[in-house]
């Protein structure tokens, strides 16, 4: 993930170390020299691996009972879908109602503001080795078997599919009888080494595969993994983010076409909210006068996330079940500007999918 690093410079040559990095709720033309960060709020993105089967006939299909004893192959074309793995992850996106201005002062120390792209805080005085962004390794494409590259001239001449078939399935039984000789040591050109032998085994294998194809068909296997993303903002029980058909894969949550797929978010209240009151310590704050939006914070403003069951499923089946750190089921905490000075400089790490703190060192 691309990074973007903001270097603050001291307005005055001389520095105070008594002097504090003034942190404030950031409010559009008022903040002056310094600079703006957000705090995240969590996504959830749920990454389904969907495989997609397209079954081609055979060209000799109609052939394979016949000849080989193969019964049930099917001469139409047939594509499904299923699903294979999802699983589940968090991502920060800026939350603008946490948008914060860092002041930097006459004499004041300049720290160094580790922002991404997006201006989400990642670290201060400091590099942060975490990415907010999942990296997929690209599964790599199997090419198909050619048939008609194991065919002999005779075969490819034919005018008739039926001797075309009866000539094929001759190979196919001579390349089997080829194989049994070797298995049993009988043949006249036995490789002296075990390497040699498989490759030979491997090199007949792999043309038997491919004649059974003019009469088996082929069947070509396509994964795709789709993103979901959701933004939590209070707890859903079967709420429908998407659906899903065998016939047509996954779809809009609004297509009828398919099946629908829910998601549940319970929070496990591990951290009190700022819209939940309980006992007497929130009737005390009720009753102190609320700040203003634009109220100075005396220190650097990070989240505390709270912890939420999350769980993926259909009406037959579950997908995937997690626990999850979400920040809109946490609340914000304050470092404090004091351990900024030049005597302490600490270095501070944020998580940017949860803007909690990951490390705090000297």
């Amino acid at each position: 993930m691309k990074k973007s690093s903001i270097l603050a410079v001291a307005l005055s040559a001389t520095i105070v170390t008594s002097a504090q990095t003034v942190i404030s709720d950031y409010t559009p033309g008022i903040s002056t020299e310094g600079a703006t960060y957000y705090l995240p709020k969590t996504a959830i993105n749920i990454n389904i691996t969907v495989e997609k089967s397209v079954y081609t006939p055979g060209e000799l299909c109609q052939y394979a009972d016949r000849y080989l004893r193969i019964s049930g192959t099917s001469d139409k074309e047939d594509i499904h879908y299923s699903i294979k793995n999802v699983t589940l992850e968090t991502e920060g996106i800026p939350d603008e109602s946490k948008l914060y201005h860092i002041k930097f002062t006459t004499n004041s120390v300049a720290p160094l503001i580790d922002l991404d792209d997006s201006g989400i805080l990642l670290a201060v005085n400091t590099d942060n080795p975490y990415t907010n962004h999942p990296e997929t390794a690209a599964k790599p494409a199997v090419k198909p078997l050619n048939p008609r590259a194991y065919m002999t001239e005779e075969m490819l001449m034919t005018g008739s599919k039926a001797k075309m078939a009866e000539l094929v399935a001759k190979e196919i039984y001579n390349i089997r009888e080829s194989r049994n000789l070797l298995l049993r040591g009988q043949s006249e050109n036995i490789p002296k080494d075990g390497e040699g032998l498989q490759i030979i085994l491997n090199n007949i294998k792999e043309q038997e595969e491919a004649l059974m194809q003019l009469f088996t068909g082929t069947t070509t296997i396509e994964e795709s993994t789709h993103t979901f993303q959701i933004f939590p903002e209070s707890e859903a029980e079967r709420l429908i983010f998407g659906r899903f058909s065998r016939k047509l894969g996954l779809l809009h949550q609004d297509d009828l076409g398919g099946a629908p797929l829910y998601i549940d978010i319970k929070s496990r209240n591990s951290v009190p909210t700022a819209s939940v009151e309980t006992g007497e310590a929130s009737k005390k704050d009720a009753a102190k006068p609320k700040k203003s939006k634009s109220a100075k914070q005396d220190g650097l403003v990070y989240n505390i996330p709270g912890k939420a069951d999350v769980k993926i499923y259909t009406n037959t089946v579950t997908l995937a079940d997690d626990v999850l750190s979400l920040t809109q089921f946490g609340n914000k905490e304050t470092l404090s500007s004091s351990l900024f000075s030049k005597r302490k400089g600490i270095k501070v790490i944020l998580d940017p999918k949860d803007g909690s703190i990951k490390k705090i060192e000297e």
